[in-house]
């Protein structure tokens, strides 16, 4: 027999090493990345290339430089010896005499290479950035809905206890921090070593010891490095952690926007999100601190080794165009190594993010189709309880002590009025999940036509059951597409007719805007029995052969009652009912109501028969009608 797959124990990232949630991280990145390889390794290429460029650039500099700083004795004639290339004479080259003089015509020429040399450079790193961007974004485009994907495949059981806050953050920010962050890590990674290379190359060729002295302290930079990088890792993970519960007091505070403001509790929404807010404030300063303190102290102990480079070129006595080329060249390495301490930092703060959201992805199921699932198809609607037991679970997964439904035994024939009834806690409900399959039992089996549910395919057969619900829920959208979402391929004529039938056309077409008109945020604009008259159209409009009603009435006054009992019986006709009554006067017609109590079923009959044998539905039906009643006088 089939049976639900339980999320099982496993390591969490937060349970890993920082080396082995870099694996993990990166594996997982991997796949997303694949499909797009050729364009990111065509932009790394792009990178190495413009970073190799600066050595170029800086050789080029040096000609320009000797032709220019020497003034207007300089001819063309004269022998310029370049770092790597040696000594070449220009005059040779271009094919004039050697005593041509530079001129101004000359100056203007070379001068004009500068800023050719550093177009091509930015251009190039232009393309490899956008091309980086384009792979990144496509990444994360998939990696969101992936994750997002993964969130809607979750059983109910998973979000009685996940934040939707958390929730969203994760499928929104933490994506976005992946993208941005690996984005950094793979420019300066790919781009700033060879830069740094290639620079360091034209330094030594020009003058090994000048460079060697400017670089004799780098070491010490990595000292400041390795401390700060200690500590950065917990703060950068705090920040994300915080921004998750500042996401979810905001959430919170808005879906019940309407019980903070009968409670008039404004105050107290706003004291949680400063909380989250203030400490997601101060973990951001501390994130931003330890990023840029690297910088100066970088910058400051890397000045000593220019200061000493100084000295030496005083020393030597290095000519004006000499003496440029390699402050230049020094000043080009910093930025780069600066970028390179960061990478740590930038690391550990992007495994965090990436962490999170693959662990979401990584997510199974609670409940999932078997491997061999079939297709429902239509079926006739009989319903069969077999020894049916289920209990609810404790945040740690462990069976709750006592169980929900225990030891049920029901036929359900196709095309009759059900009811359960019962006082709260007796189990309906949980049936209602059961058969849905939101759960699987714990014992026993749910038959459809006589196939067990589980082995069935869940969207077929949930394809087989509409649901009216006391708490109505509509999407901020046209009247139109809330009908529609019972069946997305219907077309307005049909949504219009399964309106007519829940008896919603007549205030559709009153309201502006008509079936085009916007129903707020979860139906916010329409009134309650607008709202169910309009899901009861939905209902209508997916024509499932088993239809569940928890109490659609209940909360209604007498007079939308009336209107929506009528949409409700056009609804039922031919189909298998299943009803969750709270008030009896809404199922005494029933073919079969099923008492229940703690767990149980009592006993099942007409209401007349159950009037007369049974003490719980005596007592339910005498405590409600007297309380109706004394009501009406």
């Amino acid at each position: 027999m089939p049976t639900s797959a339980r999320s099982q124990p496993r390591l969490s990232h937060s349970d890993l090493s920082l080396p082995e949630v870099v694996k993990k991280t990166l594996r997982s990145l991997w796949k997303y990345l694949l499909p797009y390889r050729f364009r990111f390794a065509l932009s790394i290429l792009l990178g190495m290339l413009s970073a190799a460029f600066n050595g170029l650039m800086l050789i080029g500099f040096q000609l320009i430089f000797s032709l220019v700083l020497k003034g207007q004795t300089r001819t063309l004639g004269e022998v310029t010896k370049l770092p790597l290339i040696g000594e070449i004479n220009l005059a040779k080259m271009i094919g004039v005499a050697d005593d041509t003089p530079v001129g101004l015509t000359g100056v203007m020429i070379a001068c004009a290479f500068i800023p050719a040399l550093i177009f091509v450079r930015g251009f190039l790193s232009y393309l490899s950035t956008y091309m980086q961007a384009w792979v990144t974004s496509k990444m994360v485009y998939q990696i969101r809905n992936d994750a997002f994907r993964s969130v809607l495949r979750q059983s109910p059981g998973f979000f009685n206890s996940a934040k939707t806050g958390e929730l969203m953050q994760s499928v929104t920010a933490q994506t976005s921090v992946v993208q941005r962050n690996s984005m950094m890590l793979i420019q300066t990674l790919a781009q700033r070593p060879l830069t740094i290379i290639s620079i360091l190359v034209v330094l030594f060729a020009q003058d090994w010891f000048f460079t060697l002295m400017s670089l004799v302290v780098f070491p010490a930079c990595l000292l400041p490095i390795i401390r700060i990088g200690k500590r950065v890792r917990k703060v950068g993970a705090n920040e994300e952690y915080d921004s998750r519960a500042l996401m979810v007091a905001m959430q919170e505070s808005f879906a019940g926007i309407r019980l903070v403001k009968a409670y008039a509790r404004e105050e107290h929404a706003a004291a949680r999100f400063d909380r989250s807010n203030a400490s997601m404030t101060r973990n951001m300063v501390r994130w931003t601190k330890a990023m840029e303190l690297v910088g100066p102290v970088v910058e400051t102990v890397a000045s000593f080794g220019i200061a000493a480079g100084l000295v030496y070129a005083w020393h030597r006595g290095l000519e004006a165009e000499n003496f440029f080329l390699l402050v230049m060249a020094l000043t080009q390495i910093y930025p780069p190594v600066k970028e390179l301490s960061r990478v740590q930092m930038l690391l550990q703060k992007t495994t965090v993010a990436a962490s999170m959201v693959f662990e979401l992805l990584e997510r199974q199921p609670d409940i999932q189709d078997a491997p061999n699932a079939i297709d429902a198809g239509k079926t006739t609607g009989a319903v069969t309880f077999q020894n049916l037991t289920f209990s609810y679970r404790e945040r740690n997964g462990d069976k709750k002590d006592v169980p929900a439904v225990q030891d049920i035994e029901l036929q359900l024939d196709p095309g009759k009025f059900y009811a359960f009834v019962g006082p709260s806690g007796a189990g309906k409900s949980t049936l209602y999940s059961l058969l849905l399959r939101f759960y699987d039992p714990d014992e026993g089996s749910i038959l459809l036509d006589g196939h067990d549910i589980r082995t069935l395919t869940q969207v077929s057969l949930r394809a087989n059951i509409g649901v009216v619900s006391q708490d109505t829920f509509l999407f901020h959208d046209t009247v139109m597409e809330n009908i529609r979402y019972g069946r997305l391929d219907a077309t307005e004529d049909e949504v219009i007719a399964a309106a007519k039938k829940a008896h919603a056309h007549e205030f559709i077409e009153r309201i502006s805007g008509g079936y085009q008109a916007i129903v707020g945020e979860g139906g916010c604009n329409l009134s309650g029995g607008q709202k169910q008259r309009i899901t009861i159209a939905r209902a209508i409009l997916r024509d499932a052969p088993i239809l569940l009603l928890d109490e659609a009435t209940s909360a209604l006054d007498t007079e939308s009652e009336k209107v929506i009992q009528e949409a409700i019986h056009t609804l039922s006709e031919g189909k298998t009912v299943v009803a969750i009554a709270h008030r009896l006067s809404t199922v005494l017609e029933a073919d079969q109501i099923v008492v229940m109590d703690h767990g149980r079923i009592l006993d099942r009959g007409t209401h007349a028969d159950l009037l007369g044998r049974n003490p719980l539905y005596q007592k339910l039906y005498h405590l409600q009608f007297s309380s109706e009643g004394n009501q009406t006088k």
